[in-house]
């Protein structure tokens, strides 16, 4: 009896290995079947946007546009700009002092203002050509021809022989002087959104 009990207990053993055996195998199966990925592997949802270029949509790209002007043109301008910055304020002071009867001030300064509008009208023949500045450079070049006539103007009216109606030529050509400011200084303040600037000055002429 003893004996059937051992062979039983052993024949319950190896039946208990076959089990474990079996339920081992089928989990490696089944590991085989659907193996869980790593995390390299995972999927992730992801919608790429297309890569656009400033041809292909057509905006622009927010950069600053440069302004191409032929060699030395800020320089030669701005020269010419000085002189007729000096020839208006020149043409506002000459007719303030033969306003106020202080006849030697009014000379001194016809002098200065034909002397200015000359060097003036000599600097223009420096400016190169270019056609964006072309507008400015046409309204300083009519303003200084003006400056040239009122300072001969007023020259002789502040003579010792004076012209008949002399004075009445040199303010009526300072009138013109004026007429012609507003369209010069609008043609400077667009040479100015070009990014054209003269040092020590503003990009405008006075007014009267």
């Amino acid at each position: 009896m003893h004996h059937q009990a051992g062979k039983c207990w052993r024949w319950l053993s190896m039946l208990a290995v076959a089990l474990c055996v079996a339920v081992v195998a089928v989990g490696c199966d089944a590991g085989r079947s659907s193996p869980r990925p790593s995390a390299s592997l995972l999927e992730v949802e992801f919608t790429p946007q297309p890569t656009e270029t400033p041809e292909s949509t057509g905006e622009p790209t927010g950069e600053p546009t440069f302004v191409s002007l032929p060699v030395g043109w800020d320089d030669a301008f701005c020269a010419v700009f000085a002189d007729a910055v000096d020839g208006q304020q020149l043409v506002i002071d000459v007719e303030r002092a033969v306003g106020e009867e202080n006849f030697r001030d009014a000379r001194g300064l016809a002098r200065d203002l034909r002397e200015v509008s000359a060097d003036g009208t000599t600097l223009l023949a420096d400016v190169p050509a270019w056609d964006e500045g072309k507008p400015a450079v046409d309204a300083i070049t009519e303003l200084i021809a003006l400056h040239v006539q009122a300072g001969d103007a007023y020259g002789s009216a502040l003579g010792n022989n004076p012209p008949r109606n002399a004075l009445r030529d040199a303010r009526r050509i300072r009138k013109q002087v004026g007429t012609k400011t507003p369209p010069a200084n609008a043609a400077l303040a667009d040479l100015a959104a070009l990014g054209i600037a003269c040092e020590g000055y503003d990009m405008h002429l006075e007014e009267f």
